[in-house]
């Protein structure tokens, strides 16, 4: 592999200036392109201003306490004032606050929000509580000081800005442990900061005895999977706009498929990302993809089709009312309640100050996402002795995350990436980034084991970080690729709460044989035009795919949820199938395994059907209409 060679400390603080510069490499096609409707304005206000607009022309009706319906226009945002959560304790005296609560808002819980709205009957309360602030377009970090670029991955059981080691209210969440695990944090969950890749598993992932008899075939999910793939309106980078990040990723696949090396299909990335501008099926305005690699530090120009486009208008639409700043510590059951403890934090500009309150409702979808849906639960099982599986925080799978980085700066010829993300801080990038992943290397073949099946994606670097990225890798971004693969790992880790935080043990994480399979096809990859191969250091047992720890199974013994999302009773034992009623988890908690590739499409599928079981369950009759058929109700989005 060679020696790494020696830079003096000026050379690496300049290597940190060229990397931190090439961020900024823009130009000011704004205006040209049709971006924006003033020439003078940048892409950030014009991204929040086409979004306000937006939202201020969406119309509905909302439940009161007595149970008449209000008519609401838009205010701009999808959040609603928290007076109107203080004011909803005890506001109808002898029933519950809300009929239905949601927590969280990633892709579990604003789908099942959007579906239980369009089919709440007149007079039913549906409350969303988030723990992040809720981000509009154009007010996403864009500068390198919003993070420290010497320690871009600092790990903690926070959220992280410069200003504030400790910050609740954050983007990002980072929790420590044996596997590292960062996390989105606002209205939309992690669809505000991921990839955006939107793929389908392979049947033989339903195939394994971890999962429920009732999706133990694909095709249980086939409707669901549709029906999110249409609300999500995934698209690949045109033809006409390949990078050289894209470039190179599917010509090293291809040089090593024509030299027998792989037996793998390179293609491109299906994205949740609108590249050309448009008013999506919800009213939203969208601009179109600027290529600035931005992705994954918030979409500034409104082009991610994240979950604040789509399925939370879709559920403001549907009278669902939305707490953002609301950190949930636990749930007890009161009679045939629950009552949900909740820390407010009202003031975004000082997420130090908190004040606590609780709520009441009938039936509560928790969809905290993993970290939080495990960490309420056990804090809640531990608290209020609400009895729940021993399977609780079990299972946990990193979904095989695994990150490589090739650099490429010695070889000749040179080989060009572009990698550095640039931003919009000076308008339309010069030279496109891309998307933040754009291209999928894919060697799922049936006649390789389970564990050899995997994914590789090549990844840009945001503009915010990849100063310190060039910095800790001592690279030239221009000429480098950070890696992302995918596989099946084992599913053995366990979350614990430690010090009231939530943590992953799992010692022998980075063992995983997928981790190994993909260290070998990378360092191939890199070899294929000369480039060097090391494992990305700055996250080396990392995930951003967090699964498990609610799992799904057919009883207590198995899992903590059954395959409808019910929350097992374990008081009458482990082998129970009893449930406590009204109580679901829908989200990546209750997948059982790894899932071999981005899971976000199967987190939302599997939601969806969630939603339709709520809506269509016998015991939930005076709450929702039933739709006229089971998969494809006429809902405004299909």
């Amino acid at each position: 592999m060679g020696k790494t060679p020696r830079v003096g400390r000026r050379d690496f603080l300049k290597m940190g200036v060229v990397g931190a510069g090439a961020t900024l490499a823009t130009g000011c096609r704004s205006a040209e392109l049709g971006l924006v409707p003033d020439p003078g304005m940048d892409l950030a206000t014009a991204a929040q201003l086409a979004y306000r607009r937006s939202l201020r022309a969406l119309k509905r009706t909302v439940p009161l306490p007595d149970g008449t319906e209000q008519s609401q226009i838009g205010s701009g945002t999808l959040t609603s004032d928290h007076a109107l959560l203080r004011a909803a304790r005890g506001s109808r005296p002898g029933r519950a606050d809300f009929d239905v609560l949601v927590i969280g808002s990633g892709y579990g819980g604003a789908v099942c929000a959007a579906r239980l709205a369009a089919r709440r009957r007149p007079g039913v309360r549906i409350a969303l509580l988030e723990r992040g602030r809720e981000w509009v377009p154009g007010t996403f970090p864009q500068h390198l000081f919003s993070f420290n670029p010497l320690t871009p991955f600092v790990r903690r059981t926070a959220w992280m800005s410069e200003q504030h080691p400790y910050n609740p209210l954050g983007l990002f969440g980072f929790y420590d442990g044996d596997v590292q695990v960062v996390i989105g944090n606002g209205l939309g969950g992690a669809s505000l900061t991921n990839c955006a890749v939107v793929l389908e598993p392979e049947e033989d992932v339903f195939r394994q005895a971890a999962w429920p008899g009732e999706l133990r075939a694909k095709r249980a999910l086939a409707p669901y999977y549709a029906r999110a793939q249409r609300m999500l309106s995934p698209q690949t980078t045109p033809a006409d706009r390949l990078t050289p990040k894209l470039r190179n990723h599917l010509a090293t696949a291809a040089r090593l498929k024509t030299e027998r090396v792989w037996d793998a299909e390179a293609y491109q990335a299906p994205l949740a990302i609108t590249f050309d501008a448009r008013t999506n099926d919800q009213g939203v305005r969208q601009h179109g993809c600027v290529q600035c690699g931005d992705c994954v530090t918030g979409c500034n120009v409104g082009a991610k089709n994240s979950l604040d486009m789509n399925y939370l208008p879709l559920a403001w639409t549907g009278g669902v009312l939305m707490f953002t700043q609301t950190d949930i510590s636990k749930i007890r059951k009161v009679g045939e309640l629950y009552q949900i403890d909740y820390d407010l934090r009202p003031d975004a500009h000082r997420p130090s100050r908190r004040e606590t309150g609780s709520v009441t409702a009938n039936v509560v979808v928790v969809a905290a996402g993993t970290m939080g849906s495990n960490e309420i639960l056990l804090r809640s099982r531990e608290a209020d002795g609400i009895a729940l599986s021993r399977w609780l925080g079990k299972g946990f799978s990193g979904n095989g995350n695994y990150l490589g980085f090739v650099d490429y700066q010695f070889t000749d010829p040179a080989v060009r990436t572009n990698t550095a993300g640039a931003g919009i801080a000076r308008g339309v990038p010069a030279e496109p980034v891309g998307a933040y992943i754009e291209g999928v290397i894919d060697f799922r073949r049936h006649r390789r084991p389970l564990e050899r099946r995997v994914l590789i994606e090549d990844m840009a670097q945001a503009s915010t970080l990849a100063g310190g990225v060039a910095l800790l890798m001592l690279a030239d971004l221009s000429r480098a690729v950070t890696l992302l693969g995918m596989g099946h790992d084992r599913a053995e880790g366990e979350i614990h709460l430690e010090g009231d935080a939530p943590i992953v043990r799992w010692p022998d994480y980075d063992r995983q044989p997928s981790h190994a399979e993909l260290a070998r096809l990378m360092d191939q990859y890199a070899q294929a035009f000369g480039g060097k191969f090391s494992v990305f250091g700055p996250a080396r047992n990392y995930t951003a795919h967090p699964l498990g720890g609610c799992r799904m199974g057919a009883s207590a013994a198995s899992g903590v949820v059954n395959h409808r999302g019910q929350v097992f009773d374990a008081a009458a034992g482990d082998a129970t199938r009893a449930v406590h009623a009204g109580l679901y988890v829908a989200d990546a908690s209750i997948v059982p395994t790894a899932i071999g590739n981005n899971p976000l499409l199967t987190i939302a599928a599997l939601a969806e059907r969630i939603a339709d079981l709520i809506v269509t369950d016998p015991d939930h009759a005076a709450l929702f209409e039933v739709p006229p058929t089971r998969h494809d109700p006429p809902m405004q989005s299909l």
